[in-house]
């Protein structure tokens, strides 16, 4: 199969594909989640050098457990798991508790309508205040936020994911959209944005 074929493939035959050590299709799952993950990862460390180290961590950790895969889970629940237990491996390790970054740079992301600059112009002040919105936010919020909104995990597979109980995950949700609008109230927005 050559490199070309590799974006048509779903996660779990890429992901099979990959199984006999298979570096081209390793390389095309890599790519594929490289962006997502390195933005979860953001989400929970708040600091970009540890995202990127432990993205790598993460990718490794993915190519060394490629046969323990059994399917029982989606592909991309599978890959965030390995990621959220090497972010807190990662964050264990870390003394000092100054992490600096800007969590979501990427995130949120604006509408290219290119129609009307004022809109681009509104929908970019909206962007900016919530990816500040989301900084003040605490990391168990941003996470689940993540999860629940930019990677369209629903509630069981979060809760997989976490080990925690489904009811959990809701609460948290409810609470970090909760907080959210708060904090973009304080900024001066009313609009309701989830």
């Amino acid at each position: 199969m050559s490199s070309t074929n590799w974006q048509d493939l779903t996660d779990s035959d890429l992901l099979k594909a990959c199984v006999p050590n298979n570096e081209e299709a390793f390389a095309a799952l890599y790519q594929r989640y490289e962006k997502r993950v390195f933005q979860y990862l953001m989400t929970i460390m708040n600091e970009a050098t540890l995202a990127e180290e432990t993205l790598v961590e993460v990718m490794l950790a993915i190519w060394k457990s490629l046969q323990t895969f059994q399917g029982q889970s989606k592909v991309s629940t599978w890959i965030f798991g390995i990621a959220h237990h090497k972010a807190v491996d990662a964050l264990r390790k870390i003394t000092s508790q100054q992490r600096g970054g800007t969590p979501l740079d990427d995130i949120v992301e604006t509408a290219e309508s290119g129609h009307n600059p004022l809109e681009d112009a509104q929908q970019n002040r909206m962007a900016a205040l919530t990816n500040q919105a989301i900084t003040t936010l605490s990391p168990d919020h941003r996470e689940i936020l993540h999860m629940a909104f930019y990677e369209e995990l629903s509630y069981p597979e979060i809760a997989e994911l976490l080990h925690i109980p489904v009811n959990t995950v809701k609460t948290r949700v409810y609470y970090a959209k909760q907080q959210l609008k708060k904090n973009l109230q304080h900024q001066g927005v009313t609009k309701e944005i989830m």
